[in-house]
């Protein structure tokens, strides 16, 4: 049972971490911008994600993975010898 909070917090870090750094927050093309539109078309960037939905999940996974080992660094720093 001691343990288990080391596995399950190394598991959750390596996996939240290969998420994060596998997924990639999507293709932007924002084109050639060095000449004056021929339209009367007004262009806006609309909302732009600077990491992935994926990106987030897998580091919330990683953050839950380090809170798993500080709890088993805590159990095991704090148990009576």
């Amino acid at each position: 049972m001691r343990h288990l909070w080391w596995v399950l917090g190394a598991v959750l870090v390596g996996v939240g971490l290969a998420v994060a750094l596998s997924s990639s927050p999507g293709q932007t093309d924002y084109g050639w911008f060095a000449y004056a539109p021929s339209t009367d078309d007004i262009l806006s960037g609309g909302s732009v994600w600077v990491v992935s939905r994926a990106q987030v999940a897998g580091l919330a996974v990683a953050v839950v993975g380090l809170v798993a080992l500080a709890t088993g660094v805590g159990f095991r720093l704090g148990r009576r010898r």
